[in-house]
């Protein structure tokens, strides 16, 4: 149901803050959230979508989680006054759910809270990716390039670690700030990444997601302005959010070389470049807040040239070059190999694939198809796409890649 995923979608992050803050029960709060949502999918479709969405779902999980409160006290014989003091802040603070008073502060202590010391930073941004954005548990999977299983498991044991330690939901003073600000950045890049380029679904981008990742940023980078990773990974996040318009066409795939660039966000890539001018990057830099700043320089070569045929391909090989030597990833290694068929020419490109593979995703085999057209090869171009198609999923880009094959 269209509605459905839309208030999930939109509403996820803010419903599981405003849950949490007013019971302080993370091992219930996502399921019973997650009743509320499979509960609304067998009555809005007969009884039509309620005109508060958001507060429709609020209440059904409040009542799940006093459910299961109550169930809990009964089982223990214990007087229920704990219980009436739950009941009695949710009455009090509902007004302030349903009118967002709570957002900013409690989606900020609910990123905090998972970037707790106690969870690895691993663990940290994928509970984050899920509590906060409502992430599939499969897109996570694939943003840290593991079996959902695994990852499915992983996302459990980090709730149940955080309800065992007794870990509180409430941002950490100054003292411990700077300690979680890593873990903090790498999950709002994983979450931008999330919606500049989801791995599954109908969607070829959700441009409220990365607009979330990035309101993050800002909010953090409001408490430590000068943090080199921060400053340089919201000038990423602008550059490549710039071109959220241009992306699709028609509900097509638009390639970055095709992109109208008249409907990129020109004031998104200003504000960039400037924060690539900022005196704090300028120093000795941590190894991610380094990655960021090459990443984000990367796509300035692409945001700031006049057209596509004015790419400046060698410096952007360059800066990959300098990138695989901070952060040896598969994506970088793959980006590198595009830049360098246009820098130097389609063999070169497939020689810098060589023995490339990322698990679970179709892009390797994708760009591979696509030089080997380049080629002239369309037999083995046409086994490439066969590939990336069959690994795609992402309705957006399988119909792009089933294009290319069938014009060969």
């Amino acid at each position: 149901m269209e509605e459905l995923e839309d208030v999930v979608r939109e509403e996820w992050a803010r419903l599981v803050a405003l849950l949490l803050a007013q019971f302080r029960r993370l091992d219930l709060v996502e399921d019973a959230l997650g009743d509320a949502v499979e509960a609304a999918s067998r009555t809005w479709p007969d009884d039509g979508v309620p005109a508060n969405p958001a507060g429709w779902l609020m209440t059904a999980a409040r009542r799940r989680l006093l459910d299961r409160l109550r169930t809990e006290e009964v089982a223990r014989r214990k007087l229920p006054l704990l219980l009436t003091d739950v009941e009695r802040r949710a009455e009090t603070t509902s007004t302030m759910a349903d009118s967002g008073t709570l957002v900013e502060d409690d989606v900020l202590r609910l990123v905090l809270m998972c970037a707790h010391p106690a969870l690895s930073p691993e663990s940290a941004s994928a509970l984050s990716l899920r509590l906060v954005l409502g992430v599939p548990t499969s897109d996570i999977a694939r943003l840290f390039l593991v079996p959902e299983p695994t990852m499915a498991a992983r996302i459990t044991r980090a709730k149940k670690r955080i309800v065992g330690a007794g870990i509180p939901f409430a941002v950490p003073d100054a003292s411990v700030l700077p300690h979680r600000l890593d873990t903090v950045a790498q999950t709002a890049y994983l979450a931008f990444t999330a919606g500049y380029a989801p791995g599954t679904g109908p969607d070829l981008l959700r441009a409220a997601t990365s607009a979330e990742a990035i309101r993050l940023v800002r909010v953090v980078l409001g408490l430590r302005p000068d943090e080199p990773a921060l400053v340089a990974l919201l000038a990423l996040m602008l550059l490549q959010h710039s071109r959220r318009d241009a992306r699709v066409r028609d509900g097509h795939l638009v390639l970055l070389t095709d992109q109208d660039r008249t409907r990129w966000h020109h004031d998104d890539v200003a504000e960039a470049v400037r924060l690539l001018a900022t005196p704090s990057l300028a120093g000795p830099l941590t190894p991610s807040a380094a990655s960021y700043v090459l990443q984000a320089r990367i796509a300035a070569e692409h945001a700031t040239a006049p057209s596509a045929d004015d790419t400046r391909w060698d410096r952007i090989v360059g800066l990959y070059d300098l990138l695989l030597q901070v952060t040896a990833s598969p994506s970088a290694r793959l980006a590198r190999a595009v830049a360098v068929a246009e820098d130097q020419g389609t063999a070169a490109g497939l020689a810098a694939l060589e023995g490339l593979e990322i698990p679970d995703s179709h892009r390797p085999a994708a760009v591979r198809a696509e030089l080997l057209a380049r080629s002239g090869d369309v037999d083995a171009a046409r086994a490439a796409y066969d590939q990336a198609v069959a690994a795609c999923r992402n309705d957006v880009e399988r119909a792009f890649l089933v294009g290319k094959r069938d014009a060969l």
